[in-house]
This record gives C-alpha cells, sequence and structure tokens, in this order.
C-alpha cells in the first residue's frame, strides 16, 4: 500500500472516530428533550390535580350557599305554615316543606361526597407533586452530567479535528478529494478491504488477478462504487473462508 493511501486510511480513522463523538453529541439533547417532556408531563399531572380540587372546592362552596339557602327557606316555610287560612294552603305549604327537606338531604349528601373527593384529591396532589419534583431533581443532576459529557466530547472532536487537517494536509489533493466526495455521498468507508475476492463496499466481484495484485500492496479503485479496495488484515479470496 502506497504511502497517500496509508495516510488516508488514517485520515478514515479519524472520521470514524469524529462520527462516533458527534452521534454521541446528537444523543445529549435528544436525551435533554425527553427528560423535559417528562418533566413536563408530571408538572402538567400536578396543575391538573390543582386545579380538579379548586373545582370540588368552588362545587362545595355552591352546594353549602345552595343548602344554607335551602335552610333559611325551610324555616321560613315553617313558619308560613302556621298561618295558612285554608287546607288546600296547608297542604301546598305541606309539600313545599318535603321538598326543601329532601333537597337539605340531597346537598348534605352531595356535600358529604364531595368532601370525600377532596381528600382523595389531596392526596393525589402530594403524590404527583412527590413525582415531579423528585424527577425535577433527578434530572438536574442528570443535566450537570451530561453538560459535562458534552463539555469532554466537544474537546475530543476539537482534537480529532486538529488531527485531521494536519492528515489531511499531507495527502494527494487528488486522492483527497475523491476521499471527500465519496464520504460525502454517505457512501460510509471510502477505503475497504477485499472480502472473498469482492468489494468490501458494495460487494461487486473483482478479477482474481486484481485481487492477487491488491494482495501484493497495489491499491484498486472499484468500478461500480468508486471506493478504495486494499488488503487489509481481514482480506481474503474468493473461495476462502
Amino acid at each position: 500500500m502506497n504511502d497517500d493511501l496509508k495516510k488516508l486510511l488514517s485520515l478514515q480513522e479519524i472520521d470514524s472516530r469524529i462520527d462516533r463523538v458527534s452521534a454521541e453529541m446528537e444523543e445529549i439533547p435528544r436525551e435533554k428533550r425527553i427528560h423535559e417532556r417528562e418533566l413536563q408531563s408530571q408538572r402538567s399531572d400536578y396543575e391538573n390535580e390543582k386545579k380538579k380540587i379548586e373545582e370540588i372546592r368552588e362545587r362545595n362552596r355552591k352546594s353549602s350557599g345552595e343548602k344554607e339557602n335551602t335552610v333559611k327557606e325551610l324555616a321560613d316555610f315553617k313558619n308560613k305554615l302556621l298561618e295558612m287560612k285554608t287546607n288546600e294552603a296547608y297542604r301546598t305549604m305541606l309539600v313545599q316543606i318535603k321538598y326543601a327537606e329532601n333537597k337539605i338531604s340531597e346537598l348534605d349528601i352531595k356535600l358529604l361526597e364531595l368532601m370525600y373527593e377532596e381528600e382523595s384529591s389531596e392526596e393525589n396532589l402530594k403524590e404527583t407533586k412527590k413525582v415531579w419534583e423528585r424527577n425535577e431533581e433527578r434530572f438536574l443532576k442528570r443535566q450537570n452530567i451530561l453538560d459535562g459529557q458534552m463539555e469532554v466530547l466537544e474537546e475530543n472532536i476539537r482534537e480529532l479535528r486538529n488531527e485531521r487537517e494536519e492528515i489531511k494536509s499531507d495527502i494527494n489533493i487528488r486522492l483527497l478529494d475523491k476521499y471527500e466526495q465519496l464520504r460525502s455521498a454517505d457512501k460510509g468507508n471510502v477505503i475497504v478491504g477485499l472480502n472473498k475476492g469482492a468489494c468490501g463496499g458494495c460487494l461487486t466481484n473483482l478479477p482474481p488477478q486484481t485481487a492477487v495484485e491488491i494482495n501484493q500492496g497495489s491499491a484498486f479503485t472499484c468500478p461500480i462504487c468508486g471506493r478504495f479496495v486494499i488488503w487489509m488484515d481481514d482480506s481474503s479470496f474468493a473461495g476462502s473462508g
């Protein structure tokens, strides 16, 4: 293998490391967004429970006010009962009294149910707040760790890019341009090994004589995918393995 291809291979190794570090860097904000969505959902649960309690208390106030008014009406009806002059008026007042008493009884049941409902919602509120605050604390700790990891990765990628520039500056411009062109086309590795007599990139079978020449140190450009095919430690001829 000639020196330029060795340098290109070194450049490819650097680029592979840069790709791995870049992928890790992309994962960090993605993880943060997941945690943020979880926290937002838990906060919404907490706010919904607060709203539910406020609604229960509002219904309680209305029912209490309605009961208070009905109790006053009942007392008024009973006072007026003694003033009724006819049997018909007397019976009508008794119906109103009965209606008011039934209404008070229903309101008492409703208020009792609201009391239990409020107690249950208050417990749910405490639990949702506890979950939200606990996970918020965990997320803040995790965020600090992720921020620290990001700083390390940013430093790593700066060093790798500097190393890449040093290697790149010493490579034949024609080979470098071809390498960069193939790499920008998302073809993965630009320099591949011979794999069972075929291009290690697109798996196109190569002539046996070409495989022998590659084994002896020559480089070959695949006519199908354009990759550089070389002999590597795990390379093999057709029919082997």
